[in-house]
């Protein structure tokens, strides 16, 4: 249908045939009455994926994250819940988790996830304000938790195909999970 090259004129073709209708859907920002069903909606589908129980959210969870702007809009959210989801192993998810996934953010206009060394230095700039007693520990926890949860999703949940690219055993894979609170049980794999 379309060919390779053309200089971009497939491309302004096709813009040309979709742009038919515009249709202005306001930001996140904008619809805060959205939040409740959009959390329901996203814990739900990632409580299943993970083989989680779907968590309640308290009021004042539920609060703060209505309050958000959201910069990145829904794909934001759905970040920040999935990190609740995984943290909170699909206990209910208060205000004090929420504001711990927040603070996890990357800032507005900073890439979609942090790079080690902008990790390492928020990390040393919390232990010097006191906040934090082992920045070492903290970052090695966080960049083994991440790496295992990318592997766990881009393995859509299969943990042998996770650990083997890891080059963990199953069953270290499992253990480490366990051990940063992460899905240990083999969830519902998507077909």
């Amino acid at each position: 249908m379309f060919g390779v090259g053309g200089g971009g004129r497939n491309r302004a073709d096709l813009f040309h045939r979709l742009n038919v209708v515009t249709l202005r859907l306001p930001a996140l920002r904008e619809r805060a009455e959205d939040v409740p069903l959009l959390v329901r909606h996203f814990l739900g589908q990632y409580a299943a994926e993970f083989g989680l129980p779907v968590p309640s959210v308290t009021p004042e969870a539920l609060a703060l994250l209505q309050a958000q702007p959201w910069p990145g809009n829904i794909r934001e959210l759905e970040n920040v819940l999935r990190r609740l989801l995984l943290e909170g192993r699909g206990l209910a998810i208060g205000a004090e988790a929420v504001e711990h996934a927040l603070d996890a953010r990357p800032p507005a206009g900073a890439p979609a996830a942090p790079t080690l060394p902008a990790l390492a230095g928020a990390l040393l700039a919390r232990a010097r304000r006191g906040e934090i007693v082992d920045a070492h520990g903290q970052l090695l926890a966080e960049a083994e938790r991440e790496i295992l949860t990318q592997a766990i999703l881009a393995a859509e949940g299969n943990q042998a195909k996770a650990a083997r690219w890891l080059g963990l055993s199953r069953l270290t894979l499992r253990e480490k999970l366990t051990a940063l609170g992460l899905r240990s049980g083999s969830g519902p794999r998507r077909a």
